[in-house]
């Protein structure tokens, strides 16, 4: 008897059982996928302290995860809705988003009432008199800030904002560093730097640039540029964005590029920033519930999410109306086609939790 076990385990056999078991595994994996796949999607908490159809809803469509403070929800504590999420979803690897720029982005300041957000302007303007200084203090404020949002527990900050001003006419000059780009690299990367060391990681925005005069979120912009130009003058910006794997894009038409669609629906546009970056890490597109997200042929919001998907972005940001039904929200989920989903099974890793 002993004789026939040994025999049996022998050094072939056992590989054979190993790559039987494999093959098991992989079968087991194809016919019987995890019932509830990460959606790759950010959603806000429109409703809070969150009702049991929110949660019903939450559990069923598994967000990617979450950017607070939006809409501005009092007496919500990051930590504590992270553990009634924990609850919630069955898993502890979504991720918690938020805008904090500075200046006219403070979004700390609905859980940190005294937290103190200078403009990434009056970092540019010190640079012209003391650039050391400039980059010191911006890399400080970064520090400060990326320490603050671990406090809170958040995971991931849309910041810096890294694209240069193209001019000092342009909307919301103060959220831009600079106007010379070469200013505004160093201090967006010396802000990234400090939020990465406070424990937070940042997200490059807005890939590759679309600063004009008028309202980005409203309209999309339209850049006649050479692809060459783009390349030389507007990709260095983002080049460090591939260190943290997380990267957000601009809706504008870069007629370069492509003469029909919007970046958010472009694969010609996520081609180009695969290869120019190169970038590897996943692609943001801005909010898809933006006029500029808008488009003929795209009158519902899961249209928008399934062609975003299908041009080659990796997470979309629906950001549904506040007062919207769960039901509703979930239907336009549903229709984002299964082949993106179980694509961004492999790519949900890239992005880590810190806190």
């Amino acid at each position: 008897m002993i004789h026939n076990v040994s025999k049996f385990l022998t050094f072939k056999n056992i590989i054979r059982l190993v790559c039987a078991g494999i093959v098991l595994f992989a079968m087991c994996k194809c016919f019987f996928p995890h019932e509830h796949p990460i959606s790759p999607v950010i959603l806000l908490i429109n409703r809070y302290p969150l009702q049991e159809e929110d949660k019903r809803f939450l559990k069923r469509v598994n967000p990617y995860g979450f950017l607070l403070s939006i809409p501005i929800h009092p007496g919500l504590k990051p930590k504590e809705l992270k553990k009634e999420l924990e609850s919630v979803l069955g898993r502890s690897d979504f991720l918690f988003f938020i805008d904090q720029e500075g200046g006219s982005v403070n979004r700390l300041k609905h859980f940190i009432k005294e937290f103190q957000a200078p403009s990434p302007q009056s970092f540019g303007e010190l640079a012209k008199k003391d650039p050391d200084k400039a980059v010191r203090e911006v890399y400080e404020y970064g520090l400060r800030t990326g320490k603050a949002l671990k406090d809170l527990g958040i995971d991931v900050v849309f910041a810096p904002l890294a694209e240069a001003a193209s001019s000092e006419m342009i909307y919301q000059r103060s959220r831009y560093f600079s106007t010379d780009p070469k200013i505004a690299k160093i201090l967006a990367d010396a802000f990234a730097q400090g939020i990465d060391d406070g424990g937070v990681t940042p997200c490059y925005k807005h890939f590759p640039g679309a600063a004009t005069s008028t309202d980005p979120h409203a309209t999309a912009q339209t850049l006649d540029l050479s692809a060459e130009t783009l390349r030389t003058q507007y990709v260095g910006q983002f080049e460090n964005s591939s260190r943290w794997n997380c990267l957000m894009t601009a809706h504008a038409t870069y007629q370069a590029l492509d003469k029909k669609n919007i970046s958010a629906y472009s694969p010609l546009f996520y081609r180009f920033l695969r290869k120019e970056v190169p970038f590897e890490g996943i692609i943001i597109p801005d909010a898809l519930n933006m006029q500029a997200a808008a488009g003929s042929e795209l009158e519902s919001i899961g249209a928008r999410m399934n062609k975003a998907l299908a041009a080659g972005a990796d997470v979309i940001m629906p950001f549904f109306p506040f007062s919207s039904d769960p039901k509703w929200m979930e239907e336009q989920i549903r229709q984002i086609r299964s082949p993106y989903i179980k694509r961004f099974q492999k790519k949900a890793h890239l992005l880590k939790r810190r806190n």
